[in-house]
């Protein structure tokens, strides 16, 4: 079966912001993910694809756009075989609606997050919640920090939408959140 993973995709002025900064680190010689800017919610294996779009379908029509304050990096630091390299990626704020928007994902199919999916689940009891800018050797953090904090990718950001992926990447559907205060 195929793997799945479900992103939360940022606001337009967010995205770009990401976007300029992924150009820049790229300028300078660096590898960054290919991913469109977002936070993982969720990464299943051995799950019927469309119960996955069932659910995403449910958790929208229940949830809005949401906001997140992007004010900070975190290292996810070397690991394993991978001793050479460090994850850096934006922290967003653990302010509750966020938290809660998390975990209330995680109501349904959460057993299947199985494998990478694990550290995503109810059951893990400790994610780290993080938007990835791209995978660095631990020799280029200081020159990398640097460029991220000269960028303008900090600051306020809107989830508003989700999307369903295979993994490797190939985006399967897009699903909107609602704004807060639209009237129907």
């Amino acid at each position: 079966m195929k793997k799945y993973v479900v992103i939360a995709r940022f606001d337009d002025d967010t995205n770009q912001k990401m976007l300029s900064l992924r150009d820049k680190l790229m300028s300078k010689g660096y590898s960054v993910q290919e991913w469109p800017p977002h936070i993982t919610l969720a990464a299943y294996e051995n799950c019927d694809e469309e119960s996955i779009k069932d659910w995403i379908r449910s958790f929208v029509k229940s949830h809005h756009e949401i906001e997140v304050g992007m004010n900070s990096i975190t290292i996810l630091p070397p690991s394993d075989e991978h001793t050479e390299t460090a994850v850096l990626c934006f922290a967003p704020t653990h302010k509750k609606d966020f938290v809660d928007f998390y975990y209330q994902f995680h109501d349904r199919l959460d057993e299947y997050c199985t494998g990478i999916g694990y550290y995503y689940s109810k059951a893990f009891n400790n994610p780290i919640f993080h938007s990835s800018i791209g995978v660095f050797n631990v020799n280029c953090l200081q020159d990398v920090t640097n460029i991220i904090f000269s960028s303008d990718a900090f600051g306020s950001a809107k989830i508003n939408a989700l999307e369903l992926y295979t993994y490797p990447m190939q985006l399967i559907e897009r699903y909107e959140l609602t704004n807060e205060h639209q009237i129907f």
